[in-house]
């Protein structure tokens, strides 16, 4: 068996296909463009080339962008200067806000951000909304794994998935989207014991460990759904938590990198916009 690949950009141009109809709506019924600030402090977490894919993104579907790129010198207050200016601002109705260093850091200032311009699910009101059924936005990172498991079209009730990662945009939200799907799931973790005990029994297997090519062939079922949601730059190549050459000979389904979970988390973060739009 060799797995079919989940090409990201194609499940990516489907949302966009509905996002840009939405957009083009908004504008023709309501005079709305959606509007996204971008904020980027110029660090290696900064990921200053995804700013700009989300740049031509947004100009590809009619939506306003403006970014940010601040120096590795701005101050946390400066950044929180920024985010209230644009809570006040008209044309911005949603605000996105790229790693810091201290990923604690980047929740904290997070909740500065007015709750309805929150896109990336990170708001605690939208967290607390999300984990009981009621929200409007969730996690754009796992809301776009999510899709790009289905699009499988394989049926996912009663199916068992191991999740690696327990961060709060990608491995607890994707865990309850999926429990919400009937999913029996589990969360693994760099503590996990026998990790391979969890990964070769579940039919759906989401690696973001952030550890390069800790997953091989004898640690998947055959059949598998792999999303690799894992990016780890090694020299100047991008490698993912899958070893995708070894592991596509079991799996039935695998997600490259890179090529697979990006474009369509960046495709779900402006679907969140659109939401938000239409609220605001």
């Amino acid at each position: 068996m060799v797995a079919k690949i989940i090409k990201g950009e194609q499940v990516a141009r489907e949302i966009r296909g509905k996002l840009k109809r939405e957009v083009a709506a908004l504008k023709k019924e309501k005079n709305i463009t959606p509007g996204l600030a971008i904020i980027a402090v110029r660090t290696p977490k900064a990921q200053i080339h995804v700013a700009r894919l989300k740049e031509r993104t947004c100009h590809q579907l009619g939506i306003k962008c403006q970014t940010f790129y601040l120096p590795d010198t701005t101050t946390d207050e400066e950044i929180i200067s920024l985010i209230k200016r644009l809570n006040s601002a008209k044309d911005i109705h949603g605000i996105n806000i790229h790693p810091f260093k201290d990923p604690l850091k980047h929740t904290r200032i997070y909740q500065v951000v007015d709750s309805r311009k929150d896109v990336e699910g990170l708001h605690y009101e939208n967290l607390g909304l999300f984990f009981t059924g009621e929200h409007l936005v969730a996690p754009f990172m796992a809301k776009g794994i999510l899709k790009m498991i289905e699009s499988t079209g394989v049926e996912l009730k009663g199916k068992t998935a191991t999740v690696i990662g327990r961060d709060k945009l990608l491995g607890k939200p994707l865990a309850l989207l999926l429990l919400n799907k009937n999913v029996t799931v589990s969360i693994c973790h760099s503590h996990t014991a026998e990790l391979s005990q969890f990964t070769k029994n579940a039919d759906i297997l989401v690696a973001a460990a952030g550890r390069p090519k800790l997953i091989k062939k004898d640690m998947v079922k055959e059949g598998a759904i792999v999303i690799d949601a894992g990016e780890n730059r090694v020299g100047s190549y991008l490698i993912g938590d899958v070893d995708y050459e070894d592991v596509r000979q079991v799996a039935g389904w695998i997600t490259p990198v890179p090529g697979g979970v990006g474009p369509v988390s960046i495709a779900m973060l402006l679907d969140n916009l659109v939401k938000a739009t239409k609220v605001i």
